[in-house]
């Protein structure tokens, strides 16, 4: 599957229309580890605090090949959803909904490549900086 890399890299926590590259992985975590977290957006946390980035080098072809996969299915949820999301903006609950709906998907789909968020999360946001990345995981 070929990966698509047109405008700012698309990440699975893009989906939240421009809210951050980290937003999903942070908010499906909040979720999980503690429901009475503030959301994602109050207070983002650096990459450098969720783990120490992986180089380019580090990034084994394997899970280059991985992460084009669960890309190609992200951006498939996240077009799939955009239209939901515009059809319910007049509606801020059912908004809400349709997003948790849609990141719950996402989150889903990375896992089934054989990644998890965070892992999927780091490779985007270091593919926005690293040319050589970018086009290790375009070749796919």
């Amino acid at each position: 599957m070929k990966a698509s890399f047109k405008g700012p890299m698309v990440a699975v926590a893009t989906f939240v229309l421009a809210t951050g590259a980290s937003s999903l992985a942070l908010a499906q975590q909040h979720t999980t580890e503690n429901p009475a977290a503030p959301p994602a957006g109050a207070a983002q946390q650096a990459p450098q605090q969720q783990g120490a980035m992986p180089q380019s080098a580090d990034i084994s072809d394997q899970d280059v090949q991985r992460f084009a996969e669960a890309q190609g299915k992200v951006n498939d949820i996240k077009q799939e959803y955009q239209g939901k999301l515009q059809e319910s903006a007049q509606d801020p609950q059912k908004a809400m909904e349709i997003q948790q709906e849609a990141q719950q998907e996402m989150v889903q789909a990375v896992e089934d490549s054989g990644m998890d968020v965070q892992q999927y999360n780091q490779i985007a946001q270091l593919a926005q900086y690293d040319n050589e990345l970018r086009q290790r995981i375009e070749s796919q």
